[in-house]
């Protein structure tokens, strides 16, 4: 009996740190990691969708040519391109793995979450 409490605590302690750690990889996590609520981005009652862009930009910079700069460092620079100013929800996800949608056409290796 002992064994088996042992076995399932250890179990459960396993699948705590496992899943801490694939949570902490969503932008919506860091973003509460760093003391923000859901409802300071997400304005309606049922935050259903993504926040728009300037709801973003209040934070990340101002204007998307102002993100563009400061990410500048990025080879290639994710917010400086040819298909023009995006939806930031079009690569970061909230709740989901961040997607590099440049690489839909081309081969950029190394890109993960900025």
């Amino acid at each position: 009996m002992k064994k088996n409490l042992l076995a399932f605590l250890l179990l459960a302690a396993v699948f705590v740190f496992a899943t801490s750690a694939v949570a902490d990889s969503y932008l919506a996590d860091r973003h509460v990691q760093r003391g923000l609520k859901c409802a300071q981005c997400h304005t309606e009652k049922v935050p259903s969708k993504a926040p728009k862009m300037d709801m973003c930009l209040k934070c990340h910079g101002g204007s998307y040519e102002e993100l563009a700069k400061a990410t500048a460092s990025k080879n290639p620079n994710p917010h400086y391109t040819h298909i023009g100013d995006k939806e930031c929800a079009v690569c970061h996800k909230g709740h989901k793995a961040f997607e590099f949608i440049c690489n839909d056409c081309h081969q950029f290796r190394g890109q993960k979450t900025p």
